[in-house]
């Protein structure tokens, strides 16, 4: 992954690739003009923590249920302790969605999620932890001014959605990818937001 050097052409990726990976537009607008399709988020988990006060991971900090399929929760509780300076007490969402097409025939993307709650409105945390909108149109139509800072874009593995981004994609495989935060006009930290695209987006 890398910081914001300007190119007009980084390992073989072209510059629409890059506008997408580099650029603070709404993600979902990207794709819908990219792929033609309308996009609509599919969750496929929302897990709440409770950062506890030594800042280690107890189960009775938490309401989620770990199994296989749940994310490395020590390691999004360590990114809302660092990148978002979250403090003892404060509630973090995770949210793991993927970005489909109409009707969820094809997947062009996932998003994994780590949000501070209590920088937001009750209503407007409450509608991010319970329903599939996107997160940048949802604080659009609430009117929650934020402003994103790219962090990494490049590759990343494909990861726990492999599958669903393409066909014969592994874990392993590496597909574009960025990280951005998200920070509220006060300038408070509100959500680290990892992207990974399909492939075929940008074939």
């Amino acid at each position: 992954m890398h910081g914001g050097a300007a190119t007009d052409e980084f390992l073989g990726m072209g510059r629409v690739e890059q506008l997408v990976l580099r650029g603070d537009g709404l993600t979902t607008t990207s794709l819908e003009i990219l792929t033609g399709d309308r996009i609509t988020v599919v969750v496929d988990g929302h897990w709440r923590l409770t950062v506890p006060d030594d800042g280690a991971l107890h189960p009775s900090t938490s309401s989620m249920h770990f199994d296989l399929d749940s994310p490395d929760v020590e390691d999004y509780l360590a990114m809302g302790l660092l990148e978002l300076q979250a403090s003892a007490g404060d509630l973090l969402l995770i949210r793991d969605v993927l970005l489909v097409g109409a009707g969820g025939r094809r997947v062009h993307g996932s998003a994994e999620v780590v949000a501070l709650l209590d920088g937001l409105s009750e209503r407007v945390a409450e509608a991010l932890a319970t329903t599939d909108q996107p997160i940048g149109r949802l604080l659009r139509d609430n009117g929650v001014q934020v402003t994103r800072e790219l962090r990494r874009w490049g590759h990343l593995p494909a990861g726990r959605q492999a599958a669903r981004l393409g066909e014969g994609l592994t874990p392993s495989s590496r597909v574009p990818a960025r990280t951005y935060l998200m920070r509220l006009a006060s300038g408070k930290p509100l959500a680290l937001l990892t992207e990974r695209f399909a492939p075929h987006v940008f074939g």
